[in-house]
């Protein structure tokens, strides 16, 4: 396990590298950028990310050390010893522990197990660290942007910096109210990260970047993709929306649609929802009477983005939260 003073030692001459997964929208970028100022010596923080939406895959890369020549490097992040992933859905999108070396610390938003989460990465010599940050995001500050609650269990492991010196942080960029409750989310998620030791602690000082790779023949040509926009919809070409794009995986909300008012439910086919879905996410068919009448919600491309459920006057679509309960024990062997 790491110490403060182990910490306070590696970075009079290594540089701590991390790295953190996010979904647009959630604070990703936010977080490396409080990282740097709550860090008590030099740092540098960049984002990667190309046309960015609100939930679309995120990536920032933060460098800390005590010596300020360390710090001074504008490429990205390829071996970080710790990486945070602020939304739990990335772990089947990205490779989150891609170059990182072993006896390393990945810290997730989850609600899995460390030993199940071990599995779903398929890596065993990493350190895990999991917190149940989306619950305490919709406890605490009302909505789901998780990356100050990473953040305390950032220091829960690493020691880079003290909830002090973050909150301080944390006043100094946000206001009022909305820095009080930041303040309050990060101690909690201090007090309730789980901790899986593998007893293997890493070694600063071993360059772990991955080789540089060719992009690799077979790829699919422009005969096997959506035969237009990847939002275009027409259903003589494809179904609905686009099968290239699980932009479903995207939200933390599961959208419930309650049924035709007919069959029990509440819906009156006025359309509201359809008009308004940026992601052609309102699944209709054409009835006897030759009009289009709602059937459900696309799972697969609802980034529960909730326009639908603003817009809707007789209450029929309704949403639930994703993550369940966080199992923070580790598994006992059978």
């Amino acid at each position: 396990m790491l110490t403060p003073e182990h910490i306070k030692e590696v970075l009079k001459d290594n540089c701590i590298n991390l790295r953190f997964h996010a979904r647009g929208g959630q604070g990703g970028i936010t977080a490396s950028n409080l990282c740097v100022e709550a860090f008590d010596g030099y740092g540098a923080c960049q984002p990667l990310f190309g046309a960015e939406r609100m939930g679309s895959p995120t990536e920032s890369y933060v460098r800390l050390s005590t010596n300020e020549d360390l710090v001074r490097n504008n490429e990205q992040v390829y071996g970080p010893q710790f990486v945070c992933v602020l939304d739990p859905s990335l772990l089947g999108e990205i490779a989150v522990d891609a170059g990182m070396p072993k006896g390393g610390w990945l810290i997730v938003n989850t609600t899995m197990d460390q030993v199940s989460l071990q599995e779903v990465v398929g890596r065993k010599d990493l350190n895990v660290a999991t917190i149940d940050a989306t619950n305490i995001a919709m406890d605490v500050l009302g909505r789901n942007i998780t990356n100050t609650i990473i953040l305390g269990a950032l220091i829960r492991v690493s020691h880079l910096f003290s909830i002090e010196n973050l909150s301080n942080a944390i006043m100094a960029r946000f206001k009022g109210a909305i820095a009080g409750k930041n303040i309050v989310a990060i101690k909690q998620a201090y007090d309730d990260t789980c901790v899986y030791d593998i007893g293997v602690d890493v070694d600063f000082t071993v360059d772990s970047k991955v080789p540089w790779q060719q992009v690799s023949l077979g790829l699919p040509g422009y005969t096997e993709l959506d035969m237009a926009g990847v939002w275009y919809k027409d259903e003589t070409v494809i179904s609905v929306g686009s099968d290239q794009v699980n932009t479903g995986s995207w939200g933390e909300w599961d959208v419930i649609w309650s049924g035709q008012k007919a069959d029990g439910g509440k819906c009156t086919d006025c359309a509201q929802c359809w008009y308004i879905c940026p992601d052609l996410a309102i699944l209709t068919e054409e009835g006897e009477d030759g009009l289009q009448h709602m059937t459900g919600i696309d799972q697969f491309h609802c980034k529960s983005c909730l326009n639908c459920i603003s817009v809707c006057p007789v209450d029929a679509i309704s949403k639930k939260l994703k993550q369940g309960p966080a199992a923070c024990a580790v598994p006992e062997d059978n």
